[in-house]
């Protein structure tokens, strides 16, 4: 069996186009494919197929559930009463809207890699399921329209895909008419406007492409009172100097190498859903034809020294922490290229002694740096903070702390970004629970699932809990057990704790307990269960390790860095970073898990992935 969305409502069964039934009915089977498998209550049934509900909408709907119960019985799907909603189970039959949403992740995911042939490939197949707009003939209530309109946002963001690759191939000969069209039905949407004045620009067409630039100024300018974006600027004034950066690129591009610690046929969940950093760069992307390469978009005015102070030094950290590594190599990179003066320090990471602080401070002090950036959270930021109160006129950025742990809450010249640890546990858990064991059999599920967790804090009972939501989000019946250690270090507790909750008839064992980590995922590996282990705990990978959950210090930093060159830091607030940003956190599978993690499996954890995403974006709005 298969439903259609993209496009007019249709059921298939084979060959044969099934009947639906009046329009209501249509309303209320869309309301439930738009969420296939989740439960959606009787009441936004209700507000999603009736504009001005009649007292008998609920009895009413009933009927309309009995029918298509009959309709769909005994060919596979069911539609079932679940609490006080109903829930329409696919079980095996395809959903045209899952199909495009999964082409459409592998290509972002094939983009953060710069591998644009496969990133073409990708988009145009994405975009080849559409028949037409969103259940074009489903008169849905203004309250169900939300779904809808979201699938019509990821659709014009698989074109924005399809015109970066084909741009950095250099096939922008085609490309001019249809974004010529698409710009005129979105004239606010920049990235349209961006990728239709670099063709026009490449084809030749110099004055045209400023010509696309000044209609797009003018119409922000008359119907919104806005002006275009930085990055739209400055494509026009790159245009203006015909840089050399715009040119057709002569090659495909390669793609660029990944960390050391994460190169393979790893998975990274959170990049096949978020999309809000390949949107905020797109624009630098496509103007210098899809190279990854950082431009000065304006020229900094007098010299700022910029410092970033890690808890290690790079050349002595395992070559599997990238947190340092490539935190210290993306801040070099983007200090030179905006022209500021950079330098690293290191602090003591348990915590600097009075006399290293203090040498600390004058050093900072002495240095007159307009912007510190502190990464890594812990026993060092809170040792440096007490300086951000001396320091009055340098701006401090915490990376992996809140602004509230450090005693710094609305300090006007601090930023906490700490990051949303408990999103990629969510991940986690919902991970542990759709994974058969490694001492079962295949389509088995786990019955009992762990966590061992250092110190009973506010910050590691929200991941234990979103970890155990995540669970029993997959697997209702699953049973997550949790043990906590005082000391981080003894990891003789920690192989006790592990070992208990085996014999306890755990099939997983999550290890958030900091250095004794590396003590409870051994256990788990002798054990053979599965193991989940957070980066940066010195866990190395191994057959038993199933996923990894990940910071990404050095995107964090990436982010700050941008902020302060545009003057847009939040002074005195927490910036949390989670799966809505692409500088956040990840779920990496593991290379050698056996057996390996199927695309079933993945395509259910990106789609929490995307409804955790949705969540927060709406909570910020």
């Amino acid at each position: 069996m298969e439903f259609r969305v993209l496009g007019p409502l249709e059921v298939r069964l084979g060959d044969e186009r099934l009947p639906l039934g009046g329009a209501r009915q249509r309303a209320v089977l869309a309301a439930l494919l738009l969420r296939a498998g989740e439960v959606v209550p009787v009441e936004r049934l209700v507000d999603e197929v009736w504009d001005d509900p009649p007292p008998s909408a609920a009895h009413t709907l009933e009927s309309y559930v009995s029918r298509l119960r009959q309709l769909l019985h005994g060919r596979g799907p069911g539609l079932v009463r679940r609490g006080a909603g109903y829930v329409l189970e696919l079980d095996g039959a395809a959903l045209d809207a899952h199909l495009f949403v999964a082409l459409h992740d592998e290509a972002t995911h094939a983009a953060a890699g710069e591998r644009w042939e496969r990133v073409l490939e990708l988009s145009e197949n994405a975009i080849a399921v559409w028949r037409g707009p969103v259940l074009a003939d489903v008169p849905l209530a203004s309250a169900g329209r939300a779904e809808a309109e979201r699938l019509e946002e990821v659709r014009l963001r698989a074109h924005e895909l399809r015109f970066d690759a084909a741009l950095a191939l250099g096939r922008h000969e085609h490309l001019v008419g249809e974004l010529q069209a698409l710009v005129r039905q979105h004239p606010y949407r920049e990235r349209f406007v961006a990728q239709l004045m670099l063709a026009l620009y490449r084809s030749g067409r110099h004055a045209d492409a400023l010509d696309a630039y000044e209609r797009t100024r003018a119409a922000l300018s008359e119907d919104l009172g806005l002006q275009p974006s930085l990055e739209l600027r400055q494509l026009s004034g790159q245009i203006v100097r015909q840089d050399p950066q715009l040119r057709r690129p002569a090659t495909p591009l390669p793609a660029r190498p990944r960390p050391a610690a994460v190169r393979g046929r790893t998975r990274r969940v959170s990049a096949l859903v978020a999309l809000g950093g390949i949107v905020a760069a797109a624009m630098v992307l496509t103007a210098s034809g899809g190279a990854a390469r950082l431009e000065t978009a304006t020229p900094v005015t007098g010299t700022k020294r910029v410092a970033l102070l890690l808890p290690r030094a790079p050349a002595r950290v395992p070559i599997d922490d990238v947190r340092v590594r490539e935190t210290a190599a993306v801040f070099g990179e983007q200090a030179r290229a905006w022209g500021y003066k950079s330098e690293i320090l290191v602090a003591d990471e348990v915590a600097p002694s009075p006399e290293e602080l203090e040498r600390t401070a004058q050093r900072l002090e002495d240095g007159g740096f307009a912007l510190v950036l502190v990464s890594g959270g812990g026993a060092t930021a809170r040792a440096l903070a007490p300086l951000v109160r001396r320091l009055t006129g340098t701006r401090f950025v915490f990376i992996d702390s809140s602004l509230a742990a450090l005693s710094l809450e609305s300090v006007p010249n601090a930023t906490g970004m700490p990051f949303a640890d408990h999103e990629s546990s969510r991940l986690a858990g919902y991970l542990s629970g759709l994974v058969s064991p490694r001492r079962g059999l295949p389509g088995e599920r786990a019955d009992v699932v762990s966590v061992v967790a250092s110190r009973d804090t506010p910050r590691i009972e929200r991941v234990v809990r979103a970890f155990a939501r995540g669970a029993r989000q997959a697997l209702p019946r699953l049973q997550v057990r949790v043990d906590y250690v005082d000391d981080e270090r003894n990891k003789t507790v920690c192989e006790r704790l592990a070992n208990d909750q085996i014999d306890a008839g755990s099939d997983l064992v999550f290890a958030v307990a900091g250095e004794c980590s590396v003590a409870a995922l051994a256990v788990a590996g002798v054990r053979g269960v599965w193991g989940i282990r957070v980066n940066g705990d010195g866990v190395g990978e191994g057959r038993h390790i199933l996923a990894t959950t990940y910071k990404r210090w050095d995107q964090a930093v990436e982010a700050a860095l941008e902020q302060f060159r545009l003057g847009t830091l939040r002074l005195g607030h927490d910036v949390e970073l989670g799966l809505a940003d692409e500088y956040a956190v990840d779920v990496w599978g593991s290379d050698s898990a056996s057996p390996p993690i199927s695309e079933s499996t993945w395509s259910k954890v990106v789609r929490v992935c995307t409804s955790i995403r949705r969540h927060t974006e709406s909570d910020a709005a």
